[in-house]
């Protein structure tokens, strides 16, 4: 798990050491829980666009990586118990090396944290050199590859989903797939549907899926007075919903980005109980810091970035 990191962008800094919830105040919140989940959610994959120049240092253990990204050259490097191994990628002339401990052409250097692949056998080095870095690449793969969720800016999960999206394990990033969600964890997940409801029950509110109309799943919400579906429900509600199952869905990392919207002492205090008891760390963007006083966590931080 990632324990520390650092975002720049155009020259500014941020570092945090992450807590079990994080909240990141101050300028350029968005952009660095950007950087942050596009690179961790895509280890092995082709590295992200992300407008300007930018930088991410991540370190796990005795596992470190980091990426600069400028106009013309990607520089990647990880080092694995002091033993670093450098990957350089020149977009517009499609040049991909390896430049440190050796120096090689490789066949990608576009990937996060990439594989030394070489299209042709190169005899100044010696295959079992190779394999070596190769081995070391994919441990700092496997330490740093994490299941990351964003949500926000703004969360708005629809009433009603289409019944045939079945197996739908994951939500997106402005929970609008919550219905059938919740769908799949009341069949393939009783216990932790289960759980979802009994925190909603204790702030008087009862939440129920199932088909609401021919080939059409919903959520609806039932008071003491009345029964609403799920889009006419309070605004805090709807975003504890779809909070509430992020957490349940135990991502390695959850990024909110606008906490506060709609959020309340009463429904933080839902969200603070389920994060005691989940896995999970919580890198939260928040306008008010006074909000972090509501959060009754001892493993938290809060942030100020200038970016």
């Amino acid at each position: 798990m990632v324990e520390y990191l650092e975002v720049s962008i155009g020259g500014r800094k941020a570092s945090v050491r992450l807590a079990a919830v994080t909240f990141v105040t101050g300028r350029g919140k968005s952009a660095f829980l950007e950087v942050l989940y596009k690179v961790l959610s895509n280890v092995g994959k082709k590295i992200p666009r992300i407008g300007g120049e930018w930088e991410l240092y991540v370190q796990s253990n005795d596992v470190a990586y980091s990426i600069a990204v400028s106009k013309n050259r990607i520089r990647q490097t990880v080092s694995i118990r002091g033993e670093e191994v450098v990957f350089e990628h020149m977009p517009s002339r499609g040049v991909h090396r390896v430049v440190k401990p050796i120096n090689i052409a490789v066949s990608s250097a576009d990937v996060v944290v990439p594989e030394i692949k070489t299209e042709e056998h190169v005899s100044l080095v010696a295959e079992e050199d190779i394999e070596r870095l190769n081995s070391l690449l994919a441990e700092a793969r496997r330490t740093l590859s994490v299941d990351a969720l964003f949500l926000g800016p703004y969360i708005a999960p629809r009433s009603l989903v289409d019944a045939s999206t079945t197996h739908v394990a994951k939500l997106d990033s402005h929970g609008r797939n919550l219905a059938a969600v919740l769908a799949n964890l009341a069949l393939y997940k009783p216990s932790t549907y289960d759980s979802i409801r009994a925190a909603f029950r204790k702030l008087g509110f009862s939440i129920s899926v199932g088909l609401a109309k021919p080939g059409k799943l919903g959520v609806i919400v039932t008071t003491k007075k009345r029964k609403m579906p799920l889009a006419k429900a309070p605004c805090s509600i709807r975003s504890l919903l779809t909070i509430l199952t992020a957490l349940h869905l135990e991502p390695d990392i959850l990024l909110v980005d606008n906490l506060d919207y709609c959020l309340t002492p009463e429904t933080a205090g839902v969200l603070v109980s389920t994060i005691k008891q989940k896995p999970v760390k919580l890198i939260a963007e928040i306008h008010n810091s006074d909000i972090a006083k509501w959060f009754d966590t001892v493993d938290k931080s809060i942030i100020k970035v200038e970016l």
